[in-house]
């Protein structure tokens, strides 16, 4: 009596872990780091991967296909979070092919759990292979692409199998692997390039005439600088920036003497939308600026095209916070004025 009390324990304690790792919630699993996630990221991204003229020799009458997971998650140790994302990049990668209409298939990512009077009995959608000629109809597939994952030895693999929903039959086998170490990955999940700057800003200043004259009037500045941008490849439509630009007037030098730094940190974004047209981002940077013993936020928000092959040009808005500064002396105007306002930003710069 108490062995098969022991048993039942044990039947019940297994049940219970298998579906703390295999249901919705994966708190207890190992949380992905960035070796694991990027190793399977880097092979779905390479060019390598799913080559569009080997799908487009494959039997013309597959068209509708749906993902069926067939490995074991929880002994490959690859945590949900990596799983999901290998599997929308392979949708991701068989839908920007344009062969296949993938669909998404519930019933494939089922798993079931039945215990019996002595047995603990793991399934899945489909046991047989009349079980998946039934599944196919169901979810109307014209065939399953069969996947797993896996890695040994900083060596990361994805098997494919896509199998034919009528009757079973192997269409088409491929390996995908890739080796690489964590200083190889660290580089790529960050790419940093710098960038040599120099544009007009069009904001103003101004100082009052002291003898019955007209007052003073700056139109503009000119800005130098220096960029560091970053880019990350689990978005490559956004992009960072931290920069130093040092401005200064060339006009009216005898009633103004602007100088001063700007510290930019910028945030820049793609519109896929455009790419087909032009490539386009959009801009938005926030700064601190230090000019003749007075300071002021500045806000620039704008376009960004390229210019040549590394080059580029932005065009925007700048917002600076009009502040009190000092002029050079001059007998004829106030030495105090003022300096800021909005006004138009243009920059054309170039990579490295």
């Amino acid at each position: 009596m108490l062995v098969r009390i022991m048993k039942y324990l044990s039947i019940a304690l297994f049940s219970m872990n298998f579906v703390w790792a295999v249901g919705p919630d994966d708190s207890f699993m190992a949380e992905p780091g960035p070796t694991l996630y990027t190793g399977f990221e880097q092979l779905l991204d390479d060019d390598k991967t799913l080559v569009l003229e080997e799908l487009l020799d494959l039997n013309e009458n597959i068209k509708r296909i749906a993902l069926y997971h067939n490995g074991d998650r929880l002994h490959r140790l690859i945590p949900k979070q990596v799983h999901q994302m290998i599997e929308n990049k392979l949708m991701g990668r068989l839908i920007e092919s344009g062969r296949f209409e993938v669909i998404q298939c519930i019933e494939c990512r089922t798993t079931k759990v039945e215990m019996t009077a002595n047995e603990l009995k793991i399934s899945q959608a489909a046991e047989n292979n009349q079980q998946l000629r039934a599944l196919s109809k169901q979810v109307r597939a014209d065939a399953f692409m069969f996947w797993n994952a896996s890695v040994h030895d900083n060596k990361f693999t994805i098997n494919l199998r896509l199998i034919d929903g009528a009757n079973n039959q192997l269409v088409w086998l491929k390996e995908y692997s890739k080796r690489t170490t964590k200083e190889a990955e660290d580089m790529d999940f960050s790419t940093v390039r710098y960038e040599v700057i120099v544009g007009a800003w069009g904001v103003g200043g101004s100082r009052k005439n002291t003898v019955g004259g007209s007052d003073a009037e700056l139109t503009g500045v000119t800005a130098f600088g220096f960029r560091r941008r970053e880019s990350m490849s689990i978005n490559e439509h956004i992009e960072y920036t931290l920069g130093l630009e040092y401005f200064r007037n060339y006009s009216d030098t005898d009633l103004f003497n602007l100088s001063g730094y700007n510290l930019e940190g910028r945030i820049i974004a793609g519109i896929p939308s455009l790419e087909d047209i032009i490539k386009t981002n959009v801009y938005l940077g926030i700064g601190q600026s230090f000019f003749n013993n007075a300071n002021s936020l500045i806000f620039r928000f704008g376009f960004e095209f390229p210019f040549f092959t590394d080059g580029f040009m932005n065009f925007g808005a700048i917002v600076m916070q009009e502040s009190d500064v000092k002029w050079k002396v001059n007998s004829s105007y106030e030495e105090a004025g003022t300096f800021g306002g909005t006004s138009y930003d243009l920059t054309l710069g170039v990579r490295f």
